[in-house]
């Protein structure tokens, strides 16, 4: 049984979203599941893992601290990593499996990981970004063009090298502390998009000063807080308009913008097309 289907096996789950890049070669897939834990078996194969969105993951290894995982997190595992996984809920979490050791880019992140152990924990927003549009590229509603996904896989890994080299600012993933205090402001963040989510208002409910949080959100996050709550909102606006029958209008209030008109300019801004057009697109 190969890797990605043990992991599969382990979540209990299918992938929501499976594809196999050429390039590098490279597997990705997507995985969108609710469940308390799992014990992932070893590896037999070089696999990177990205949070994308959800909850707050732990992978605990016989040896060494856990990892923690929340949006924007990253890790790289080596053949033979062993884990249990534990989830503070719903979540939704990318694999890529890196199907050809001898790969010149491979080898090179292999050699790295070597010099530090098994896994090689991370956050950065080019690496998280990347990983978000391969996926978004994948499970799209046309088939996606496989030079555009070599050329984005081969940035991710690029990246995700550079960081671990130090050549990129983001090395470590967010301090556990922060971690802890983020993790009911993006909760509430996901659960409440209509509502008031300015930095004083988020930086209340975490419990600490205005200027405080925007550190420590740009800090574990890799962007400042309005603009992770643009994205999550935007993302929230494609779902309600993809699976629902809502009036744009509609979609705009559930999704907190003071007006249709504002939404639909950020919406073309980030997708380069209208809510209308993305709907009438999403359609049969």
């Amino acid at each position: 049984m190969r890797t990605w289907e043990r992991i599969s096996q382990a979540l209990g789950v299918k992938p929501v979203a499976s594809a196999e890049i050429a390039g590098l070669p490279l597997r990705a897939e997507r995985y969108i599941f609710q469940l308390n834990a799992c014990d992932v078996p070893a590896l037999d194969a070089m696999v990177m893992a990205c949070h994308l969105g959800g909850a707050r993951a732990t992978i605990r290894r016989p040896s060494g601290r856990p990892l923690d995982f929340i949006p924007s997190s990253s890790a790289v595992f080596q053949p033979g990593f062993a884990s249990r996984w534990m989830f503070g809920g719903a979540i939704d979490f990318a694999m890529f499996h890196f199907l050809d050791a001898s790969h010149e880019k491979v080898t090179h992140l292999a050699s790295l990981l070597a010099r530090r152990g098994k896994s090689a924990p991370l956050s950065d927003p080019l690496v998280g970004a990347s990983a978000q549009q391969l996926l978004a590229e994948i499970g799209g509603p046309a088939a996606p063009n496989q030079g555009f996904l070599a050329r984005l896989s081969e940035l991710m890994l690029e990246q995700t090298c550079r960081v671990i080299e130090g050549h990129s600012a983001r090395r470590a993933p967010p301090d556990p502390l922060h971690l802890g205090r983020l993790q009911g402001v993006l909760e509430w963040i996901g659960q409440n998009l209509s509502e008031d989510l300015s930095n004083a208002a988020l930086a209340a409910r975490a419990g600490v000063s205005e200027s405080h949080f925007r550190r420590i959100f740009e800090e574990a996050m890799g962007m400042p807080p309005h603009r992770y709550v643009l994205r999550q909102r935007l993302e929230r606006v494609y779902q309600l308009l993809t699976r629902t029958s809502f009036s744009i209008a509609r979609v705009a209030a559930q999704c907190g913008f003071n007006s249709q008109s504002h939404m639909t300019a950020c919406f073309a801004a980030a997708y380069g097309i209208t809510p209308a057009r993305a709907r009438q697109q999403a359609r049969p």
